[in-house]
């Protein structure tokens, strides 16, 4: 079998296979499109699409033709960042509302490709950079941000107009901030109203925050930024949500809100009229659901209380003309789907059970049925369910067992992508007919079979186990084993703890692993990874159990893995290290400190050191602030443990990272280095927190492998 080197892991062929991204139905659901990596460049996307009626498919735009090289704005960078997207090329489109032309943002510049003559007009030039496009419903116009301000082009006459003229230093029209984007998933700053007369948008005030500076070193230079980062405990931007008409006419909406309150979530009823606001207080423990408008004062709606958090969702959907609206709730500890009528009163239940709801797909009020992602099979398996919107029946699964899906539905719910993957089967994607469940087409094959890229590197051989354990609490842990690929009888292997554990995040899963975890299996190592209390999916009781102090009730959760590990006869119980990047680094410092007897190395990247260090959304969600929980904040980092250190530690930080600051591991460089206990250190200049880019995976994969081997490889047996 062919070895898998470190440098085949990040060069071309992608040994995932094909990775169609951002599928998506055109309006009028004849076709279908998506973003798909360059021949021969794996980082540069093109854009495609598929004709249904004909099974056609073509490349649509080679963005290679249309490359500049410019330099991305600040805005761009920081936006990218956020979504972590580290691709070139195409990386976002938007269908036209009449499905006859595709709009792209390229290198900030606008293009626009009519599919009839097969042509591509460029609408903006390349002097200025535009980011956060999108069309009015009614396709006539088209919405972007400018230097911090929101415009309006007109494409059937040309013109461009602003709608706001202040942006610019610490004030911004119609983007998120930095807040919104990092913590709360939301990433929009402005909203279409339904009949394309309107929209609202967020003003956003830096002000408030006090400027930090913060060193970006790069391999020859260093940039201080002065940055207004939120740190908990600290002020957060000033946000004011507007209207503005066609014409240009602004009214600021009385939201009659704490102003340290946040503006989770804004969508617009049916009838235009009015907004859906959800308000989330600063402890993040009370969201109000208001409706707002112009004029007059809001009315609340309902109100959504929790004695730990309230996790934000997407799951709000307008109904009927007379306000009924689609709600999702944790209130029975799952998230589960509600129809309100427009006074906020519960109609009825759609769904119930043991079990969370993750996504709406789509609701169509013709057949009155709801399409949902949810894990009411098994939490190791997203899958798509189809169930009414008028009455609590059971969903109906309309995707394949063993396997965990990503779903898109076709207007009218005649068609659906499903987008699978399981730890057998690379990426996938396959279109269905949403009547008969049957296969339309195969858009994307990419079996593990004898030509797939992965094939002579895997074959048939490398297999997950899944299985449980229980908490202390009695709760179910799931994990996943992979054992070392050549099994000898009497003979014992290092076991590598892959580690995240982190709330919002789950690992855990029936889902294609990528590369790294089967190279690691040919080199005679197993691979556990274990989903610990506050991992997602799993209710608000599987979650709850963190709130007030972090890395305790995961820490234990993650050694009863290892007791597990123990009870192996092929596992070495001297030979266990752990590996873990951003929480998952912090939980690997935690593990070797607090458990210096189990864990003989640990790789930590780019790790939370110090919880005061972090923003303000996400910390408090968990801690509070710093003022009221002084020994939760202290107990949860890692320098009270740091005596606890015994094995061997490697620890890499980018230089540039602007999500889990650089100081946090130059606070325990300092603070080992008084206590004189020696560690292994990598930085990488001009690196952020993902540390992306081709040459420094190759680099610091190579240095993690003789790491390891170095400090748990066979040598040592």
């Amino acid at each position: 079998m062919t070895e898998l080197t470190v440098e085949r892991l990040f060069s071309a062929p992608d040994l995932n296979g094909p990775q169609p991204r951002a599928l998506k139905f055109s309006p009028d659901g004849k076709q279908i499109s998506w973003l798909q990596p360059a021949d021969g460049d794996d980082e540069r996307l093109d854009l495609w699409h598929y004709v249904i009626e004909t099974g056609s498919t073509e490349m649509l735009v080679d963005s290679e033709t249309l490359l500049v090289s410019r330099e991305l704005s600040d805005e761009e960078k920081a936006r990218r960042e956020r979504k972590r997207i580290f691709n070139s090329g195409i990386i976002e489109y938007f269908w036209h509302p009449n499905s006859e032309a595709i709009l792209f943002p390229l290198e900030g510049s606008l293009y626009l490709h009519h599919l009839g003559p097969d042509k591509t007009e460029q609408l903006t030039d390349d002097t200025t950079f535009e980011t956060d496009v999108s069309f009015s419903p009614d396709g006539r116009y088209l919405a972007f941000v400018r230097r911090k301000n929101l415009y309006l082009l007109n494409l059937e006459t040309g013109t461009e107009y602003a709608v706001t003229d202040d942006g610019g230093d610490t004030i911004s029209n119609g983007l998120a901030e930095f807040i919104a984007q990092e913590e709360m998933h939301r990433f929009d700053g402005y909203w279409w109203s339904p009949d394309s007369q309107k929209i609202a948008f967020v003003r956003v005030d830096e002000s408030p925050i006090d400027i930090t500076h913060r060193f970006e070193i790069e391999a020859d230079s260093f940039t201080i930024h002065e940055q207004r980062y939120p740190y908990t405990g600290g002020p957060n931007a000033s946000i004011e949500l507007g209207i503005a008409t066609l014409d240009g006419h602004i009214e600021w909406l009385d939201l009659e809100r704490d102003p340290d309150s946040y503006l989770a979530r804004i969508n617009w009823f049916r009838d235009a009229s009015s907004l859906a606001v959800q308000i989330q207080s600063r402890d993040q423990q009370i969201l109000d659901l208001v409706r707002a408008e112009p004029g007059n004062a809001p009315t609340r709606l309902l109100t959504e209380t929790s004695e730990s958090w309230i996790n934000l969702q997407d799951h709000f959907r307008p109904l009927g003309p007379e306000g009924d609206f689609l709600w999702g709730s944790e209130r029975s500890g799952f998230c589960h789907l509600y129809r309100l009528d427009k006074d906020g009163q519960v109609l009825n239940a759609v769904t119930e059970g043991d079990w969370v709801v993750r996504r709406v797909c789509h609701v169509d009020l013709q057949t009155r049925r709801v399409w949902f992602e949810g894990h009411l099979d098994t939490p190791l398996e997203t899958h798509l369910y189809v169930t009414s919107l008028d009455q609590l029946e059971s969903p109906l699964r309309l995707t394949r067992a063993g396997l965990s899906h990503a779903a898109a539905i076709g207007p009218g719910g005649i068609h659906f992508l499903d987008r699978y993957s399981g730890s057998a089967q690379p990426v996938s994607v396959d279109l269905f007919d949403a009547t008969s469940g049957a296969v339309v087409e195969r858009l994307s094959v990419n079996d593990l079979t004898d030509r797939h890229p992965m094939f002579p590197f895997i074959g048939s051989e490398d297999r997950f186990q899944f299985g449980t354990l229980h908490a202390d609490d009695g709760q179910e842990l799931h994990y996943s084993l992979l054992e070392p690929r050549q099994l000898e009888p009497g003979r014992r292997y290092p076991v590598i703890l892959a580690v995240y554990g982190g709330p919002g995040v789950q690992r855990v899963t029936r889902e294609w692993p990528g590369a790294w975890m089967h190279h690691m299996a040919a080199r005679g190592y197993g691979i556990l990874r274990l989903d610990n209390r506050g991992s997602s999916h799993r209710g608000k009781r599987f979650e709850a159990p963190i709130f007030g102090e972090l890395g305790v009730h995961e820490v234990n959760d993650q050694l009863v893995g290892i007791d597990y590990l123990k009870t192996l006869d092929w596992v070495d119980p001297e030979r266990i290290g752990a590996f873990g990047h951003s929480y998952g680094g912090y939980m690997t410092l935690l593990l070797m400190m607090k458990a210096p007897e189990v864990f003989q190395a640990g790789i930590s990247v780019a790790p939370v050191v110090d919880w005061h260090l972090y923003d303000t959304h996400y910390t408090e969600r968990y801690l509070g602030q710093p003022r009221d929980n002084t020994d939760g904040y202290r107990n949860s980092g890692v320098l009270p443990w740091v005596d606890g250190l015994r094995g061997k530690l490697l620890l890499i930080h980018g230089m540039a990272d602007d999500n889990v600051l650089f100081t946090n591991s130059t606070m325990l460089m300092k603070s080992l280095q008084e206590r004189n206990a020696a560690f292994d250190l990598m930085t990488y200049p001009g690196a952020k927190h993902a540390i992306a880019g081709r040459a420094n995976n190759i680099h610091r994969y190579t240095m993690m492998d003789r790491f390891f081997d170095e400090h748990l490889g066979d040598r040592l047996k």
